[in-house]
C-alpha cells in the first residue's frame, strides 16, 4: 500500500512525513533515476488516485490523469502505475517464469552477449542485475518465438527491472507491452521490424509537416535518419537520454500508447531545430551523440525539468487521424502507403544494415565534465558506425510535396560518421 500523505506534511520515500507547508517540495528518489523534488500538493493528487484505484482513475478522468503523468509519476509510485496501465493486474503473468527463465533458446547467445551493453553507465546495474535481465529476456524468447529477441528489447527490458526491481512483474509488463493488441511493441522487434518501419515512415511524414526546413537542412548536410530515429525508437528513447529524462518519456508512453513516440520525437526535433539548423554534419552527429550525458544536476535546466517540459510540448503536436489509422493496421506485411519516401530505408534488410545497427549500441561509456557548460561530452570506445541505407535514387513520392522526386524528397545518400571535434560544445536544450 502506498504510503500516507498528511495534510501538512510531506512524503518520503519511506513513507515517514516531516512538518511542513502544504507547497513544500519533497526531494525523493528511487532505484532507476536521479532524485527530484515532488511537492506535497502533487503527492495528494496522486494519493487521490491510488485511493480511487489508478485504472478507475485513468478511465473517469483521461485527460487529468495525463497531465499529471506528463509532470512526472512519483518514482514510489510509478511501478504501480505502469501496472496499471499495462493491466497486468487484469491477467495473470503469462506462462511458468520459472521454467523459461532458465530453459536455453535459439536466442540465449545472443541475450548473453547484449546483457553486458545494457546500462553500463549505471553503476548498481551489476553482473547480478545482469543474469536478472537474462532471465526476463529468455523467458520471453521461450515465450514468444515468433519474435524471440532483437537488440533494444534488452534496454526495454533493463529499464522495467530498473523501477519495478521484481523479475517475474518485468516480465510480465514486458509481455503486455510486447503482445497486447492496444500495445504491439513487438512489431517493432520481430523479422525484418515491419512496426519500425511503419512508424519510421509516419514519423518522418510529420517531421516534413511539422518542421519541413530541419527535414531540408538535415538532407543537405546528409544526415540519414538512422543517426536517430532508429535508436530513439529501438530503444524506445531508452538508450538516447539521460535517465531521469527517460524516465519521465516512459511515463507518458506507458500511460498513452506507442504512437505517443511520434509527438516525443517531433518535439525534440522542434525545441531544437534552431540549435540544429546552425550545425553542419558533424555537429549534428556529435550533437544527437552528446544528448545521453547532457548533465547539469544542479542546475535549473536539469534532464528531469528538460523531459517534463518536453512532455508538455506534446500537447501541441497533433497526430493525424489517418496516420493514426495507418499505424493500427492489423497487418504488418510491408506496403508504400502513406505517401512515403522509402528510399533512406531501402537497405533496412540487409546485413549491412544490421551490422552497422549493432553497433550503435556497443559503444563504451566515460563521462567527462566541461567547465562552464551544461553539456557534458562522452568518449566513445568505437568509432561511429557508418549507415548505408540505401540508394541515391528515390524510390517513391517526396513526402514533403506528395508528388514523385528523385532529388530533395528522401534522405537518399549513404553517409558515415566522420571524425569528432572535441571542442564542440552546445548549449541546444536550453529552450525555454
Amino acid at each position: 500500500m502506498a504510503p500516507d500523505v498528511h495534510s501538512r506534511g510531506s512524503l518520503r520515500e519511506d513513507g515517514s512525513s516531516r512538518s511542513s507547508s502544504s507547497s513544500q517540495a519533497v526531494p525523493t528518489s528511487s532505484q532507476a533515476g536521479e532524485a527530484h523534488e515532488v511537492s506535497s500538493s502533487e503527492l495528494s493528487k496522486w494519493r487521490e488516485m491510488v485511493d480511487v484505484g489508478i485504472s478507475q482513475y485513468m478511465r473517469a478522468h483521461p485527460d487529468r490523469f495525463h497531465r499529471r503523468v506528463r509532470r512526472g509519476i512519483p518514482p514510489h509510485l510509478r511501478w504501480q502505475v505502469w501496472k496499471a496501465a499495462a493491466q497486468l493486474d487484469d491477467c495473470e503473468l503469462p506462462g511458468d517464469y520459472s521454467s523459461l527463465s532458465t530453459m536455453e533458446n535459439d536466442w540465449t547467445p545472443l541475450i548473453d552477449i547484449d546483457i553486458a551493453r545494457t546500462f553500463p553507465e549505471i553503476k548498481t546495474f551489476d553482473e547480478v542485475q545482469q543474469q536478472r535481465l537474462k532471465r526476463i529476456l529468455n523467458a520471453y524468447a521461450g515465450y514468444n518465438p515468433s519474435v524471440g529477441y532483437c537488440q533494444g528489447m534488452n534496454y526495454v527490458a533493463g529499464l522495467l527491472l530498473l523501477v519495478s526491481d521484481s523479475e517475474e512483474e518485468s516480465f510480465g509488463v514486458l509481455v503486455r507491452l510486447m503482445d497486447h493488441k492496444d500495445f504491439g511493441l513487438s512489431g517493432f522487434y520481430m523479422e525484418r521490424l515491419p512496426l519500425l518501419r511503419r512508424y519510421l515512415r509516419a514519423c518522418d511524414k510529420l517531421v516534413a509537416e511539422t518542421v519541413p526546413d530541419l527535414r531540408e537542412h538535415f538532407i543537405r548536410e546528409n544526415v540519414q535518419p538512422a543517426v536517430y530515429l532508429h535508436q530513439w525508437f529501438l530503444t524506445l528513447f531508452i538508450n538516447c537520454f539521460p535517465l531521469s529524462m527517460v524516465l519521465i518519456i516512459w511515463d507518458v508512453i506507458v500511460c498513452e500508447g506507442l504512437p505517443v513516440i511520434l509527438r516525443i520525437a517531433v518535439s525534440i526535433l522542434q525545441v531544437l531545430k534552431d540549435s540544429l539548423l546552425s550545425m553542419h554534419f558533424e555537429e549534428i552527429i556529435k550533437f544527437f551523440k552528446m544528448m545521453k550525458t547532457y548533465d547539469d544536476e544542479d542546475g535549473e535546466l536539469n534532464a528531469f525539468r528538460i523531459g517534463q517540459l518536453l512532455m508538455k510540448h506534446t500537447e501541441h503536436v497533433q497526430i493525424p487521424e489517418s496516420t493514426l489509422e495507418y499505424l493500427s493496421r492489423e497487418s504488418l506485411e510491408e506496403d508504400g502507403s502513406l505517401d512515403s519516401d522509402e528510399s533512406w530505408e531501402a537497405d533496412l534488410g540487409s546485413g549491412t544494415w544490421f551490422q552497422s545497427f549493432s553497433r550503435m549500441f556497443s559503444f563504451g561509456y566515460s563521462k567527462r565534465k566541461i567547465t562552464n557548460s551544461s553539456w557534458s561530452s562522452s568518449t566513445r570506445s568505437q568509432s561511429a558506425p557508418e549507415l548505408y541505407m540505401g540508394s541515391s535514387e528515390a524510390s517513391g513520392p517526396d513526402m514533403a510535396t506528395g508528388s514523385g522526386s528523385s532529388s530533395g524528397g528522401g534522405y537518399s545518400q549513404g553517409s558515415s560518421t566522420r571524425g569528432e571535434d572535441e571542442g564542440f560544445i552546445t548549449r541546444g536544450w536550453e529552450f525555454v
